[in-house]
């Protein structure tokens, strides 16, 4: 199939695609960010997406939801830039962490607290808890995204848990 046959979406399916910017576009822009933690990037991996997802809407089958396919684009949007060299070399060699005194620590929200300790795990645990929680996908739809066994899924969301409630001091860990 040539470039031209790929990016012949019918009128149904670029109105779909609208909807989906419209609708989820944000909750896209939010997800992606727990990955890269920049929002301009962020805004543009997502804008690679759609743009992907476009361009390539005849390998859309039906077979998951089109949220859930949206998602997948995007969660390998996001682990192929954070794998590309650019992010490897230029990217983190300017990230230095922020420190906050014994005092502005205290003052921080629960939400925050919450948010930023999501931020602070791993990809793999960060992942499943945003999809699960933050964009309220079942556990067989993150499963279908990520390409996991649902029971994978299961225990990465079990150790997640463990470690937030570790690090928001509520416990020990066992994950």
């Amino acid at each position: 199939m040539n470039q031209s046959e790929s990016m012949d979406c019918s009128a149904e399916e670029v109105d779909l695609l609208y909807e989906a910017v419209a609708t989820i576009g944000k909750q896209m822009t939010n997800f992606a960010f727990t990955y890269v933690k920049d929002w301009g990037l962020a805004e543009d991996l997502v804008q690679e997406a759609f743009i992907k997802a476009y361009k390539n809407f005849h390998t859309f089958n039906g077979e998951s939801a089109l949220k859930t396919w949206l998602y997948s684009i995007l969660a390998n949007q996001c682990k192929d830039y954070l794998r590309s060299s650019y992010f490897k070399n230029v990217f983190l060699s300017n990230i230095f962490p922020i420190r906050k005194s014994g005092d502005e620590y205290d003052k921080i929200g629960t939400n925050e607290e919450l948010s930023q300790n999501v931020l602070k795990l791993p990809v793999k645990y960060r992942e499943v808890i945003i999809l699960h929680y933050y964009e309220e996908l079942k556990i067989s739809e993150i499963s279908s995204l990520l390409d996991l066994k649902e029971s994978t899924v299961k225990t990465r969301l079990q150790r997640a848990r463990a470690k937030l409630k570790y690090e928001m001091g509520g416990g020990s860990l066992h994950a």
